[in-house]
């Protein structure tokens, strides 16, 4: 089979692409003609191209010597064939709980708002659901992930709707003895992070790393200085003890190599992916933009329906690493240890409240440990650290962004005018340079007390302070 559904996408995407993008993540291929499950065989082969096949257990003859034309399948989500959930795993900060965050289009809801569809969560296939909710306008809002909180715990959980009745297994821990990875989004504190469905982890990306606490065997000495460990801490959740981690894996070695495949991972350098333009609204993993186009920088080249799901006339190189691309109602680009969700225009986001920014004076700040902070002057923008202590100058300015909003603005504190004595002492202790006095200079000039008073001394020592004469010339002294 050359090509398949791709549910992260939402689009067709032939083989050899999806093997060049690393699509190894489980249900992410579904077939073009019955809906079923398909995996991506021979990525890495020599001797056969890459195609998709379907599962031990779902082969179908007619849809195994389907290949198909491109077109068959749109770029528009409402051309899937099956109705299976798309589903996520996430740690969040805030309340340190997991859950599981599902997400439906449009015409999905609609869907199963008219059929009176339910969605179903166990921890075994053969357990009554232990949680269900109505797929409904009331708990969900199309492209966007309601995130269901688990409070009983499994490695494995499966999913199900009650319009078909299947039942997938998705697991969320690794075995006892070994840590899950959560990749963390965005830069908050309070920060969410999305379970590596992947086997692959990358360099250079923050990680959540949970371990049951029972069956902790890995202790602090285990991670080497390829492996920086930013914080700590233990949380119970589920009814279970885990230690959490936040770790950045800085670079490959043999050695880091070694310790990620004692976990069941392999490790990859990292890509990267930014939005350039316009300015977005972020919430989770989506982001709204106003715009018909975006410019985006990637250190990989974007493939259509490889790694992006719009057509190649929809991408324009600009410059190296620089693409302008046109904006779908939803645009997905996924390679890898990278993604982006892209939705255009705001009816489809959740209604969102006015934020007001606060402001705030101080010539010397220290960073807390909430949300994130940037200082802004002449040099640029830096990003700044919890604990850190900052000097403010002219036309320098901190901010702080919460989920990517500015919430506020600390600025230096403002100077007040120095006059009279106050002002001649300043001029005096900072700037040094003289010249010979002379009283005929001034004679014309309507003297306020401070300048008399100076002149006399001038006079008798026969030097004047340079700048000093020329703010008494302009009458500013």
């Amino acid at each position: 089979m050359r090509k398949a559904y791709d549910t992260i996408l939402q689009s067709e995407v032939p083989a050899k692409l999806a093997a060049q993008n690393g699509g190894l993540e489980p249900y992410r291929y579904e077939c073009a003609c019955c809906g079923e499950e398909v995996i991506l065989a021979a990525a890495n082969s020599t001797s056969m191209v890459p195609h998709f096949r379907h599962r031990s257990g779902n082969n179908d003859v007619e849809c195994e010597n389907y290949l198909g034309q491109y077109g068959a399948i749109s770029i528009d989500s409402r051309s899937r064939k099956s109705n299976l959930e798309r589903v996520e795993f996430y740690f969040e900060k805030s309340n340190k709980t997991f859950s599981i965050g599902i997400r439906f289009s449009d015409d999905e809801i609609n869907f199963y708002e008219k059929h009176n569809v339910g969605f179903e969560l166990r921890s075994s296939v053969t357990e009554q659901a232990f949680f269900t909710l109505p797929i409904n306008r009331t708990y969900f809002a199309p492209d966007f992930p309601t995130l269901i909180p688990l409070y009983k715990f499994s490695y494995c959980y499966f999913f199900s709707n009650t319009l078909n009745g299947i039942k997938r297994p998705h697991e969320l821990f690794k075995a006892s003895n070994k840590p899950t990875f959560f990749k963390i989004l965005g830069n908050d504190s309070n920060y969410k992070a999305k379970l590596v469905r992947s086997t692959t982890l990358y360099t250079n990306v923050p990680y959540f790393v949970a371990f049951h606490i029972q069956y902790l065997t890995v202790r602090n000495d285990l991670f080497i200085e390829e492996i920086q460990v930013d914080d700590t801490f233990t949380f119970e959740t589920m009814g279970r003890e885990f230690l959490g981690k936040i770790l950045t894996i800085k670079e490959k070695t043999a050695r880091a190599n070694a310790l990620v495949s004692s976990w069941g991972y392999k490790l990859e350098a990292s890509q990267s992916l930014t939005l350039l333009w316009p300015p977005a609204i972020m919430t989770d993993d989506t982001t709204v933009i106003f715009s018909d186009y975006a410019f985006l920088y990637s250190s990989f080249e974007l493939q259509a329906r490889g790694n992006i799901n719009v057509h190649s006339e929809d991408i324009i190189k600009v410059t190296k690493g620089v693409s302008k691309i046109s904006i779908n109602a939803i645009t997905k680009i996924f390679r890898k240890d990278t993604e982006m969700i892209l939705i255009k225009d705001k009816l489809n986001s959740p209604v969102l409240d006015a934020i007001t920014v606060t402001e705030s004076h101080a010539n010397t700040y220290i960073v807390p440990d909430n949300s994130s902070y940037f200082l802004f002057n002449r040099l640029g923008v830096k990003p700044l650290s919890t604990g850190q202590t900052v000097f403010l100058t002219p036309k320098s300015e901190i901010r702080c962004y919460s989920s990517s909003y500015l919430i506020s603005r600390i600025i230096p504190c403002l100077q007040g005018e120095l006059t009279g004595e106050s002002l001649l002492v300043d001029i005096l202790a900072h700037y040094k340079r003289t010249e010979v006095f002379e009283a005929s200079a001034f004679s014309s000039y309507n003297l306020s007390d401070t300048a008399s008073l100076y002149l006399n001394e001038c006079e008798a020592s026969g030097l004047i302070n340079s700048v000093a004469k020329q703010f008494i010339e302009e009458g500013r002294l």
